[in-house]
């Protein structure tokens, strides 16, 4: 057991079928090779100061397995744990821990709350048609209003597309604040900060969200004009941080 203790605890994907693979008799005979490993159960857990059991999608108890001296851990019960999104394409054979290269979450296509009766989610056309250009869905918002989005850390940035529209005449504060539960009062400190222009047809920033778990997005008129008639328009997105296109 001494020697247990000394070796590092390497989180690596150990079992494919915990990620739902399903693998041909070809892709076994050229890819798995069988070695000989043990369960061990001596080595326990504690993840962030509390104690931790890795478990399955049904609860049950997950063994870490001894190969050569190192302790390997299931990698979806690990990366589960610590809010890690973790994805597996059996038509690639790659696991994906974190974001996946490339990949886009419509904003809308997030899990949402609107707090405000100023903020209405919308599909009219009288809505959704912005300076000139035409959307599926906007946020309307006329006065002021929040919008929160629950991420669970899974993007690193916010590409958000905005737009004043007619007869809006004031510029508008973009602000985004931390919503998680545990921020405490921090959840009162602006992130980042942006500002839209009722001279442009539209603009584009970009927020930093890694680690977060739950975003507010703040949208009122820094000098708190009454009307600002802004539209968050359904082109902006979630991502793992690539560069945006113009």
């Amino acid at each position: 057991m001494r020697s247990f203790r000394k070796k590092s605890v390497l989180t690596v994907a150990f079992c494919a079928a915990m990620l739902t693979s399903s693998l041909g008799s070809a892709y076994a005979a050229v890819n798995l090779e069988p070695i000989n490993a043990f369960f061990n159960r001596g080595v326990s857990f504690v993840l962030n100061g509390e104690r931790w059991k890795p478990t399955d999608a049904n609860g049950k108890a997950l063994n870490v397995v001894y190969y050569e001296g190192a302790n390997y851990l299931p990698a979806r019960a690990l990366a589960e744990a610590l809010k890690i999104p973790i994805e597996y394409d059996a038509a690639a054979q790659t696991i994906y821990i974190g974001s996946k290269p490339g990949a886009k979450t419509p904003i809308f296509a997030a899990p949402m709350e609107i707090d405000n009766i100023y903020a209405i989610l919308s599909r009219a056309s009288a809505d959704t048609l912005v300076n000139g250009v035409s959307y599926q869905e906007v946020l309307k918002i006329d006065q002021y209003g929040d919008v929160y989005f629950t991420i669970d850390r899974k993007y690193k940035r916010l590409v958000l597309d905005a737009a004043v529209v007619s007869p809006g005449e004031h510029e508008v504060d973009v602000s985004l604040y931390n919503a998680s539960d545990l921020a405490g009062n921090a959840a009162d400190t602006v992130l980042e900060k942006h500002t839209v222009s009722p001279e442009d047809d539209s603009t584009r920033m970009s927020f930093n969200v890694e680690g977060l778990e739950k975003i507010r997005i703040h949208v009122q008129s820094p000098n708190l004009n009454p009307y600002i008639y802004a539209r968050i328009l359904d082109t902006s997105y979630f991502d793992n941080g690539e560069t945006a296109s113009p």
